[in-house]
């Protein structure tokens, strides 16, 4: 569902319809409008985990202030979708933690993902709560 006449906005200008891949399936969107927005049209509440309870969260405050709606696009952790403007063939995976895939350890995994070489995000070990076998 998407307002297509807002009450104080008015009619609501859409961009060429483009194509993202969310989780590797593809969803329809309009070009320029937020990715948030996209997701919230096809039916997509949860876009991330938390880090450490592993609760779901979705769109809070869709002004980019809250880290609600963050998720994976492109290779980048962190993304405040409800502020960024969907192109056609973004890649946008649901976030878990702190932005690496899988389990809370991100081991070696960090590479290509906006980390960078080390910043101090290392797993505990074996045993540790987060499940991680390095």
């Amino acid at each position: 569902m998407r307002i297509e006449d807002h009450p104080i906005l008015g009619r609501v200008e859409r961009g060429k319809e483009i194509a993202l891949t969310v989780d590797g399936k593809s969803v329809v969107a309009f070009e320029g409008e937020p990715i948030a927005a996209a997701l919230m049209a096809v039916g997509r509440r949860v876009f991330h985990y938390t880090t450490k309870r592993r609760e779901p969260r979705g769109v809070f405050c869709a002004m980019g202030r809250c880290t609600d709606c963050i998720m994976i696009v492109n290779g980048q952790p962190n993304v405040r979708t409800c502020v960024t403007p969907a192109r056609d063939g973004m890649i946008i995976e649901t976030q878990i933690g702190r932005g690496w895939r899988g389990n809370a350890c991100d081991g070696d995994k960090r590479k290509g993902q906006g980390y960078g070489e080390d910043r101090g995000r290392r797993c505990r070990g074996r045993g540790s709560r987060n499940g991680c076998s390095h």
